[in-house]
């Protein structure tokens, strides 16, 4: 086909309302908050530019998603519960809510009947900071005794391959022994800084703890 065709808003409203990544931002923000919102409000939950919130809500407002009460700086927006598709668009940020928790959930669990073994586990990197793309991986991140530790990755490693292609992500698993822990924390390595800052830790205890019971041993 030489060109796109429009399509009917009627038979499409998909289209309409979820075409421009500003719509998809204010109304995953209007969807799970439930109430009323000013446009500043939306724009930092959203993390979008004023002028790009503005365009949104201008968008939505139009095509009759979401409605607006009160004028000027004092104008407010929510989710117009009775529009024909509200219940749907709620329902689909609700499964996007539940498709991280649930990968957030294979990661701790990943370690199986290996997890006494763990010192620690955790997520970093851009997923850990909302900064991921499209192909990032979802980098994890294991402590474990030296004598232990390949064993507790193959495990995790294959846990997760498990879930990778249901839940949709690469995963992307390192892991650590004590004195690895020791040597990246005392040599200041900026893989360590950053992991250790981007932390979302799901089992046993965080990074930087573990790194100074290490100094603290040694210097006892």
């Amino acid at each position: 086909m030489a060109r796109t065709i429009s399509q009917s808003a009627i038979r499409n409203p998909v289209d309409l309302i979820f075409g421009v990544d500003s719509n998809v931002r204010v109304l995953r923000v209007l969807a799970r908050h439930g109430g009323l919102l000013s446009a500043a409000d939306i724009s930092q939950r959203a993390a979008l530019s004023k002028s790009s919130t503005r365009l949104g809500l201008l968008s939505l407002e139009e095509i009759g998603v979401i409605f607006a009460e009160g004028t000027g700086y004092n104008r407010l927006y929510r989710l117009y519960p009775e529009y024909c598709l509200a219940d749907q668009i709620r329902s689909l940020f609700d499964v996007e809510d539940r498709r991280f928790a649930d990968i957030v959930e294979a990661v701790k669990d990943s370690a199986g009947s290996k997890a006494p073994l763990v010192k620690s586990l955790w997520i970093y990197g851009s997923v850990a900071r909302g900064e991921d793309r499209l192909r990032s991986d979802l980098d994890v991140a294991v402590v474990a005794g030296a004598g232990d530790l390949a064993a507790v990755v193959e495990t995790i490693r294959d846990s997760l391959a498990a879930h990778a292609e249901r839940l949709g992500f690469t995963a992307s698993v390192v892991g650590l022994d004590m004195s690895d822990v020791e040597r990246l924390a005392r040599d200041r390595d900026p893989w360590w800084a950053n992991a250790v800052a981007d932390a979302i830790v799901l089992s046993g205890r965080r990074p930087e703890e573990l790194a100074a019971s290490v100094g603290a041993d040694a210097d006892g």
